[in-house]
């Protein structure tokens, strides 16, 4: 595994997620009074990353999500998680990315919802051990369900609540010795956004 293939493996999911959600998006100009949302997730700011959500109407059940941002350090884990032997010089920016469908059984784009979501994540750290710099990439590719609430403050500002379960599939990539580790983990996570509608 290469660089190369990381930035192509990249452009393939982005390619997908774009055709994904404008393909429901030319399907839902059927409907008369789509709506429009704009949100700013919370809490995702411990594990490093900072994402921005537009979510559309799609039918009088259905709404489709996408987010686009960027990721840090995953700071939640190095907390739990023991110390890396190796000094960390520099924390690299990297690419977030996710794509939602939700179904609403009482209100679209109101009250309860349910969702399944495909999220990618790409952490890139700079280190430095033996006077030698090398680069670590750390993909994470998550599928998951989810369970959730929009609560209106007034008519046009409210709050997204969320939880949900799924899977990492986690690759990482070492860039010293070509070193790639796998695994696959078990996921739970909450989601709180402050979004506004127009």
């Amino acid at each position: 595994m290469s660089e190369k293939y990381l930035n192509q493996s990249l452009a393939s999911l982005l390619s997908i997620c774009f055709v994904c959600f404008f393909s429901l998006k030319i399907c839902a100009q059927d409907f008369q009074l789509p709506k429009n949302s704009i949100k700013v997730s919370v809490l995702p700011i411990f594990v490093g990353e900072v994402n921005f959500n537009y979510e559309r109407i799609l039918s009088k059940k259905i709404s489709g999500e996408l987010a686009l941002g960027f990721v840090t350090d995953n700071y939640l884990m190095n907390f739990l998680s023991e110390s890396n032997s190796l000094a960390t010089n520099k924390i690299l920016i990297g690419p977030s990315m996710g794509f939602l469908v939700k179904y609403y059984p009482f209100i679209v784009g109101d009250e309860l919802y349910i969702d399944l979501e495909f999220k990618y994540r790409r952490y890139r750290k700079r280190y430095s051990q033996d006077e030698i710099d090398f680069i670590e990439y750390n993909e994470r590719f998550i599928p998951r369900v989810g369970i959730g609430y929009h609560h209106f403050l007034d008519e046009k500002l409210f709050i997204d609540f969320s939880g949900n379960l799924g899977l990492v599939f986690q690759n990482t990539l070492l860039f010293v010795n070509e070193t790639v580790n796998q695994a696959i983990k078990f996921n739970f996570g909450v989601g709180l956004k402050f979004g506004y509608v127009f």
